[in-house]
């Protein structure tokens, strides 16, 4: 389902999960994985060095509890960090495949103006489906971004535009502090109910 994770099975019986980017059914047999390089990683330092074209890497899945409840009529706030984004993608994708006309707003928190690598691809997709809206927000713009957009802390950007969360399904994605500083708030002080807030922190 879209928002699910699979795990990569390394050579020495480690694991390394990451979220499906892409919702099934829009494009049979692909599976689009947003992979982050951490230099000195194990996996990442293969994947962004030494793999080659069509070499077999043995994955499983799908797994998790991150994705859309379609028997609901909520409005939906999409909420990510950094590539917290990769499963929100996939939702939106699902929203859009579905030709669902549920409401729904993303919010997009990154440091700079280069961590929203998928910028133009929410932009298009929030011009192409009336019921998307999308909110980048910027924690640490640098001079050269020229950022003319929302800045500070992405999980207060959704208190800000929408006070009252009741009525409102949340898929919160991405760093833990992001995702626990939402869940927190938004049930203490926007009305959220609990088991409205979804989420898959990493």
């Amino acid at each position: 389902r879209s928002g699910q994770y699979v795990e990569f099975l390394l050579r020495d019986g480690s694991r390394r999960s990451y979220s499906m980017a892409s919702a099934p059914g829009v494009e049979p047999g692909v599976i689009e994985l947003h992979i982050r390089h951490m230099p000195g990683g194990l996996f990442t330092d293969h994947v962004f060095g030494a793999m080659k074209e069509k070499e077999i890497l043995r994955i499983e899945g799908p797994f998790g509890t991150f994705f859309l409840r379609e028997d609901s009529e909520a409005l939906i706030v999409l909420l990510a960090s950094g590539t917290g984004f990769a499963p929100i993608k996939a939702i939106i994708e699902q929203l859009r495949f579905k030709a669902s006309e549920r409401p729904a707003v993303l919010y997009w928190g990154c440091r700079s103006r280069a961590d929203l690598y998928l910028h133009e691809w929410a932009l298009e997709a929030a011009a192409g489906m009336p019921n998307l809206s999308y909110v980048p927000v910027l924690s640490e713009p640098k001079p050269e971004d020229g950022w003319t957009g929302r800045t500070g802390f992405v999980h207060q950007a959704v208190l800000e535009d929408i006070p009252d969360l009741s009525g409102y399904q949340v898929y919160a994605c991405g760093a833990p502090i992001v995702v626990d500083s939402a869940r927190r708030d938004y049930c203490e002080l926007a009305g959220l109910a609990e088991e409205e807030f979804y989420a898959d922190a990493f």
